[in-house]
C-alpha cells in the first residue's frame, strides 16, 4: 500500500509575504514569479523526502483551486466585483465568468507553462501530476448563474456541454504533450449531489435530477475519451467544504454516487471517508474491480492527529472490498486553505500528515 497526496500544500511564508507585496504594488510579476519558482522547486524536493511517488506543483500558483484553470480557456474572461451584494454564498470580494464567446481550447493556457515548470524541476523519474477541475463544477456553475437560465448566459446553450468537453480534452491532450502522464480531475459537484438541502433546491427550480446526473457523467468521459493509454486519469470526489460527501450505498435514482463509480471512465479515484464508519465503506462495492482507490483518512486541515489504530481499523474494512494492492491512503483533501491559520495548521503540521501516513 502506497501513501498519496490530493494535490496543494500550504504556502511557505516567503510566498505568502511575497504575493502580498505584489497585491501591495511592491514588487511586480516577476518577482512574484520568481519567488513561486523557489517555492515549488523546494515543495518537489521535500515530496520526494517524503516518499512520495509522484509530486505536484502544491497549486501554488493559484488565487483559486477551480476558476484560475476556467479563466484561462477560451470564452471566459475574469470579472471582477467589488461592491453592491451578491445574492449567492460568495465573497463579496470575488471574480465571476463571463462570457466573450463560447468556450474552448486555448493553445497558451498558463497552466502549461506552469506544468512545464514543473515537469523541468522534477527528476526524470518522478512522475509530475497535474490537477484539474471538475468540468462538472464549471457546468454547474454556469448553471447557477441565471438560475439554470442557459439562453442568458451562453452564447449557444444547446452546445455547452460539448463545448466544454472539447475543451477539456484538448487541453489535457496537450498536457499530455508536454511530458504529463496524470490527470487528476477534483469534483465537488457529486458530492453536493448527494446534499438533500442541495437536490431540493434543484428540484424546486424545475431540474430534472436523473436527467442531470446523466449529463454529467456524459461530460466526464467525453472529456478525457481517446486519451493515450499511458495517460493516468484519477478523479477525486469531494462533498465541498464538509469534504466527505454523504456516501450512500443503496442504489436508488436519486443517489448519482453508484453511477459515478461505476461509469465514469476513470481508473483511480480520491475518496474521503470519516474513520470508523462500517456503512461509508460500503460505497466501494460500485467500483468495478481492478480500479485503484486513494483513501483520504486524516484531516489535512487540523494540526491533530488521528490514531493510526483508527485509520488501520477502516483500512482494513476497505480490503474487504477493494484488493489491498489496489489501495493507498492519503489526507481526505489538499492541505492548501485560506483559514488555515485560524485552525492552527502551519506549514510544518501536514509535511508531519504525510509522515504518519508513511508510517502507516
Amino acid at each position: 500500500m502506497k501513501h498519496d497526496i490530493v494535490g496543494s500544500f500550504l504556502l511557505p511564508e516567503s510566498l505568502v509575504e511575497a504575493r502580498n507585496q505584489y497585491l501591495a504594488g511592491a514588487i511586480d510579476i516577476q518577482q512574484l514569479r520568481k519567488t513561486e519558482d523557489e517555492a515549488i522547486t523546494l515543495l518537489v524536493a521535500r515530496q520526494i523526502e517524503a516518499g512520495l511517488s509522484e509530486v505536484t506543483s502544491g497549486e501554488f500558483r493559484r488565487t483559486y483551486w477551480d476558476k484560475d484553470f476556467w479563466f484561462g480557456l477560451e470564452g471566459i474572461q475574469r470579472e471582477r466585483v467589488e461592491s453592491g451584494h451578491l445574492y449567492q454564498p460568495v465573497d463579496p470580494f470575488t471574480d465571476l465568468m463571463q462570457f466573450t464567446g463560447r468556450i474552448a481550447y486555448n493553445p497558451t493556457h498558463p497552466f502549461f507553462e506552469d506544468f512545464t515548470f514543473l515537469r523541468n524541476t522534477a527528476d526524470e523519474s518522478i512522475s509530475c501530476r497535474q490537477t484539474l477541475p471538475s468540468p462538472a463544477n464549471l457546468y454547474l456553475e454556469i448553471l447557477a448563474l441565471n438560475d439554470g437560465r442557459l439562453e442568458q448566459t451562453y452564447p449557444v446553450p444547446h452546445q455547452l456541454i460539448d463545448d466544454i468537453a472539447e475543451a477539456y480534452n484538448k487541453t489535457i491532450r496537450h498536457f499530455y504533450k508536454i511530458g504529463c502522464r496524470h490527470i487528476q480531475i477534483d469534483d465537488t459537484s457529486c458530492g453536493l449531489l448527494c446534499d438533500d438541502n442541495y437536490t431540493k433546491r434543484l428540484l424546486q427550480g424545475g431540474v430534472d435530477l436523473i436527467s442531470l446526473h446523466d449529463r454529467l457523467i456524459s461530460l466526464f468521459n467525453n472529456s478525457i475519451s481517446g486519451l493515450p493509454s499511458d495517460m493516468e486519469l484519477s478523479l477525486y470526489l469531494s462533498g465541498g467544504d464538509t469534504i466527505v460527501p454523504e456516501w450512500e450505498f443503496l442504489e436508488y435514482p436519486d443517489n448519482i454516487m453508484p453511477k459515478v463509480l461505476s461509469r465514469v471512465n476513470v481508473g483511480k479515484f480520491f475518496m474521503p471517508f470519516n474513520i470508523g464508519n462500517d456503512y461509508q465503506i460500503e460505497i466501494l462495492r460500485h467500483i468495478p474491480d481492478g480500479k485503484k482507490v486513494v483513501l483520504g483518512l486524516t484531516d489535512a486541515h487540523s494540526p491533530l492527529s488521528e490514531r493510526i489504530s483508527d485509520i488501520l481499523d477502516t483500512v482494513d474494512m476497505a480490503s474487504a472490498i477493494v484488493r489491498p494492492g489496489n489501495l493507498s491512503v492519503s489526507p481526505k483533501t489538499g492541505f492548501k486553505l485560506s483559514s488555515y491559520a485560524s485552525r492552527g495548521l502551519t506549514y510544518e503540521d501536514q509535511w508531519g500528515k504525510i509522515a504518519m501516513l508513511k508510517t502507516i
